[in-house]
């Protein structure tokens, strides 16, 4: 798959729901431009999945309903790949209390 490429989530499209149990997740950088101007990035995101594997477009879905982005416009995705749960670090160190 060639990226980095942009998609137009459709609005109507199915909302993403997280599943916690789900085996696989995918991990990836995007960025979202807002109809209304400015952006958001994301770096090392990562969401869960049903079954091992996901589709660029539906990825951009995703990721704007998991961020509930009401003024999204176009998702550039620059990079993604599915894991399985436990292949990555979910979590950084504690912070000291």
């Amino acid at each position: 798959m060639d990226l980095p490429r942009t998609f137009h989530p459709d609005p109507e499209a199915e909302p993403y729901r997280p599943d916690p149990a789900s085996a696989c997740r995918v991990k990836f950088d995007a960025r979202v431009d807002f109809t209304n101007g400015g952006y958001v990035e994301a770096r090392d995101f990562l969401l869960d999945i049903e079954g091992s594997d996901i589709a660029p477009e539906r990825l951009a879905e995703m990721i704007v309903s998991a961020m509930n982005l009401l003024r999204a416009g176009p998702v550039t995705i620059f990079a993604m790949r599915v894991v399985r749960r436990g292949e990555h670090q979910d979590f950084g160190p504690a912070a000291p209390l």
